[in-house]
């Protein structure tokens, strides 16, 4: 492939990308693929409105890898590219071995930098490794998919390959044209390493059987990758069809008529758009189990992540995971913000409803978890009744109730989240009033 053939490629990659993003940084190893990206796109400059940087993540797993930031900052000084080098730590005990973890700890440190787009340099033998290796392992449709030429990176910046569909070869042609030196990992050569065996040994046989196959194999992911889309579409679908009318919250009956597969896709979603790592098909199937199970009317809490697939009564939603108890008790001088057991207790200005502002003005106000016992009466002259049963009259799920923030002013019970106003403590018409808040019962 000419190099001009390989600028234009990447030129009309760029164009493609949503607002044609002017600042892009290039995570920069110093081997041959990301050489030739910086090379690329340092060359670009000439004829598109782009602002160029670039970072090295320096982890120091291989001998002599400390040298290579030097490499970097002279092919980067030659360019007339502004280079960070970012020092990092990989957890060699990662469950997903040294590979995973120094994976993880690069995109980490390249995210972290807030660039408006991260320009990668993985190429069409990288993909057709990577839908090969997820293949093993029976990623499905979407981790067949293999990588995306436009990602979002979370609440990052937008991933950016625009190398995807170019051959290693091609790269390695371009190096040479134009005089380029990078830097040879050996690590690369240890095919001990899952994906290295993957490059090295395995699909090199392939192709000297099958000539094309990391081509097939990368068209084979975009494929993939197309029919995922769809099946994001799908979801996206259900998603609103399912969900309850003034709520993020879904409707169970209608959920319980969509097919077994149907529904796991619309999990998958669900939990994809909210950052979380795809739990196991056999995990997946046993959420699907029990969110479909008579008894989820109940009450179902199930952790994934730092999420919680959760259900009560005749709806579920997934709402993020709870890990800090709430404290037994806590003075509440009526701070906008104050943190309580994964939500915060706030509050804002009312008038005519909510608690009395002067009767809060002239107490003391504290904020605590239920002990048991507590009685409320929500209507004036109506009967004081348990806590317990207006907890269950409101529908607040019972995972909930053991942390809900309760406010007692001068030692009695004014208001409870979820449930409301203590009558002898409510606002009259007219009068300044404060409506308390817990953020955690908004999902």
């Amino acid at each position: 492939m000419p190099s001009t053939e390989l600028a234009a490629r990447a030129a009309e990659s760029w164009r493609q990308l949503p607002g044609q993003a002017r600042r892009i940084r290039v995570g920069l190893s110093g081997g041959l693929d990301s050489t030739v990206l910086l090379h690329l796109l340092a060359s670009l400059r000439q004829t598109l409105p782009i602002e160029l940087a670039a970072a090295h993540v320096q982890h120091g797993l291989v001998a002599g890898s400390a040298a290579w930031a030097d490499d970097c900052r002279r092919l980067c000084d030659g360019l007339a590219v502004p280079l960070v080098v970012c020092p990092v730590q990989v957890d060699r005990r990662h469950p997903g071995g040294l590979e995973a973890a120094a994976r993880e700890a690069r995109r980490a440190a390249l995210v972290a930098l807030g660039d408006e787009v991260l320009a990668l340099a993985h190429h069409r033998d990288d993909q057709a490794e990577t839908v090969l290796f997820r293949a093993i392992r029976g990623a499905g449709v979407r981790g067949a998919g293999g990588m995306r030429p436009v990602a979002v990176a979370g609440t990052g910046p937008l991933v950016w390959r625009p190398l995807l569909d170019v051959p290693r070869s091609a790269l390695l042609a371009y190096a040479r044209a134009h005089g380029l030196a990078w830097v040879d990992d050996p690590s690369n050569a240890d095919s001990g390493f899952s994906r290295n065996f993957l490059r090295n040994e395995v699909l090199p046989l392939v192709e000297s059987r099958f000539p094309g196959a990391a081509a097939g194999l990368a068209r084979m992911g975009r494929l993939c990758g197309e029919a995922a889309g769809m099946l994001d579409e799908l979801a996206a679908l259900d998603l609103a069809a399912l969900r309850l009318p003034g709520s993020l919250r879904l409707g169970r009956e209608a959920t319980l008529r969509l097919s077994s597969a149907r529904l796991r896709n619309l999990l998958r979603f669900m939990l994809l758009e909210a950052g979380e790592a795809m739990p196991d098909e056999d995990r997946l199937r046993e959420i699907e189990r029990q969110l479909c199970s008579p008894g989820a009317v109940e009450g179902l809490y199930l952790p994934v992540g730092g999420s919680a697939v959760c259900a009560y009564r005749e709806a579920w939603w997934l709402a993020a995971a709870r890990h800090e108890r709430a404290p037994a008790s806590l003075a509440w001088h009526l701070e906008p913000a104050v943190p309580w057991a994964g939500g915060v207790v706030g509050w804002r200005e009312t008038m005519g409803e909510g608690l009395a502002a002067a009767v809060l003005a002239g107490g003391v106000c504290d904020l605590r978890c239920r002990a048991g016992g507590e009685r409320m009466r929500l209507r004036a002259g109506g009967p004081s009744r348990s806590l317990k049963n207006l907890l269950q009259e409101a529908g607040v799920p019972p995972w909930l109730r053991s942390d809900l923030p309760l406010l007692w002013v001068d030692g009695r019970l004014a208001w409870v989240a979820g449930v409301g106003v203590a009558a002898e403590f409510r606002c009259r018409p007219g009068e300044s009033g404060v409506a308390p808040e817990w953020s955690a019962l908004a999902a």
